[in-house]
């Protein structure tokens, strides 16, 4: 029961960021108002998936694409803008044993950076 409640779980994530606007970016940059892009250090002993879902460069609401990181090591989410000053989703399992959901706050800073947030 367990496996199918994940499956069922894994798969309403992912429709959820398709249905938010899960779309290729046209490029790395950030245009309209300051925003970063995500490292994301994984400071576990298991390796990581996560995608991230919130307000991008454009004031659009919009989901990622899936990312790896290994087990104690840091991967950035490569042409994804988000706003600075502002809380995003951060949606993450480890080595599937469940999705999880975090609220992250990413702090007021200059345009076009990279931040880097540490999930334990």
């Amino acid at each position: 029961m367990r496996t199918l409640l994940n499956k069922v779980t894994v798969a309403a994530l992912a429709l959820g960021a398709l249905c938010v606007g899960l779309a290729l970016p046209a490029t790395a940059s950030a245009d309209e108002v300051n925003s970063v892009q995500l490292q994301v250090c994984n400071n576990n002993p298991r390796p990581m998936r996560f995608f991230v879902v919130g307000y991008n460069q454009f004031h659009d609401w919009t989901g990622s694409r899936f990312w790896d990181v290994q087990a104690n090591s840091c991967a950035t989410a490569w042409s994804y803008w988000w706003q600075t000053d502002r809380s995003v989703e951060f949606h993450f399992e480890r080595s599937n044993i469940g999705w999880h959901t975090n609220f992250v706050y990413v702090p007021r800073q200059s345009d076009g950076g990279t931040w880097t947030y540490s999930a334990n």
